[in-house]
């Protein structure tokens, strides 16, 4: 059976995901103990800031119909995570684990709808624990469908048309105002969902010079070490605005953060420099009066959100084709999956009619008339292969809605001949 477990932006908050985050080596040794210690036969995990998800192969049914409970629990003693948190997580089998990874690929899970940063992410993943051995035939056919579903969502709809968060557009209108963005001083204040996404598309835009200041310093060590920013305490960040060319403003406070008094104490001496200030909060982070000092220019949410409302109505556009594509490509996939289920049987049903049919004959091979032998041999190999493709689309059919490890027991007890 085909499943999926994990927890997501969409079932826990940021606090408890990071408990349960795997890096690159901590997957691929979670995925060698989870297949060592349970009786799974594939497993690949996926883990991104947003996500942690484990899809896995169990071969047959397993005896408890949703297996991914030891998966939660071997995950939880792996990270050494204590309480209960399994009301966090979900799990999908079969045909919904499937749409659900392919929903994923495609961006339709994602905090912004359509963004393609996931799908380097899970290739990634895929590839690691395929390279180890620890996906196989099942699951090396399930992440090639979903890419192929993605690849098609995104050139057969309009879910990427425009930049479609607050986060993507602000650093769009940085790009405008700044030419030379990639040589600028960048200081990111809030790691927030927000600060995390402006300081993706930065560096995506070759922003290398960015310094991040949140009130939790894990947080920033572990976005300093993905992108190669610098990190500095939350009650010293106004030290380093004198020499920013760019303060973006993203966190949960109620009340300012930066104040009118900061930027005129900060630019004493150099009022002539101009400085950039997006606020990308709310309520607001960043004092509005600072617009109207020499040099300052304060782009806000009002100035932002505009663009990416019409830009999610566009994007929103194309999820009804996007889901219509993945159903095709999971239809498939499922034809493909149950045919491999079924192997065993199909093969025990083609080759005990055509025994059956085998058995028969040598009653007529002594005949002398060579002619009326060859037209009864015809025309059995005929009705034999006839009804065997009836038995099997009755099969498949069958399995498909009432399927288990006892109903392929009871089919393989129908079809045995032991004459």
């Amino acid at each position: 059976m085909i499943g999926v477990v994990g927890i997501s932006h969409r079932t826990a908050t940021q606090d408890i995901r990071q408990l349960f985050s795997l890096g690159e080596e901590e997957a691929a040794e979670f995925a060698r103990l989870a297949l060592l210690k349970s009786g799974f036969t594939e497993i690949v995990p996926v883990s991104t800031c947003h996500r942690t998800e484990l899809y896995y192969y169990h071969e047959g049914e397993p005896c408890d119909r949703k297996p991914g409970k030891e998966l939660i629990r071997l995950l939880a003693e792996f990270r050494r995570v204590h309480g209960d948190h399994a009301c966090s997580f979900f799990e999908y089998t079969k045909q919904a684990a499937v749409k659900h990874l392919f929903r994923v690929i495609a961006g339709m899970d994602s905090v912004v709808i359509g963004e393609d940063q996931i799908v380097k992410q899970v290739k990634d993943a895929y590839a690691l624990c395929r390279g180890n051995g620890q996906a196989g035939l099942v699951l090396m056919r399930l992440f090639q469908k979903s890419f192929e579903a993605g690849s098609r969502v995104r050139c057969e709809t309009s879910i990427q048309r425009g930049p479609a968060s607050l986060s993507k557009v602000a650093v769009d209108h940085c790009r405008k105002l700044c030419p030379d963005l990639p040589e600028k001083k960048i200081l990111l204040i809030g790691s927030g969902e927000t600060g995390r996404l402006a300081l993706h598309y930065l560096v995506k835009h070759g922003v290398r010079n960015i310094v991040i200041s949140n009130r939790t310093l894990a947080n920033d060590r572990a976005l300093a070490r993905e992108y190669q920013a610098e990190t500095m305490p939350f009650e010293t960040f106004r030290e380093a605005l004198p020499g920013s060319d760019i303060v973006i403003a993203a966190t949960a406070a109620a009340d300012y953060v930066i104040r009118e008094s900061d930027l005129i104490a900060s630019r004493a001496g150099h009022q002539e420099d101009p400085q950039l200030l997006v606020d990308l909060s709310a309520p607001r982070n960043i004092d509005p009066s600072v617009a109207d000092l020499k040099g300052v220019h304060l782009l806000g949410i009002d100035d932002i959100q505009p663009v990416v409302d019409a830009t999610f109505e566009q994007r929103k556009a194309g999820v009804k084709q996007a889901g219509e594509i993945i159903d095709e490509v999971a239809g498939a996939f499922m034809e493909w999956y149950d045919s491999l289920v079924l192997r065993p049987v199909i093969r025990a049903i083609t080759e005990n009619l055509q025994k059956i049919r085998e058995d028969e004959l040598d009653v007529y091979k002594q005949l002398e008339d060579e002619k009326k032998l060859n037209l009864i041999e015809e025309y059995t190999d005929r009705m034999t292969r006839k009804y065997t493709r009836v038995l099997i689309k009755n099969l498949r059919d069958a399995f498909r809605h009432h399927s288990s490890g006892r109903s392929l027991d009871l089919v393989n007890e129908i079809f045995k001949h032991d004459e």
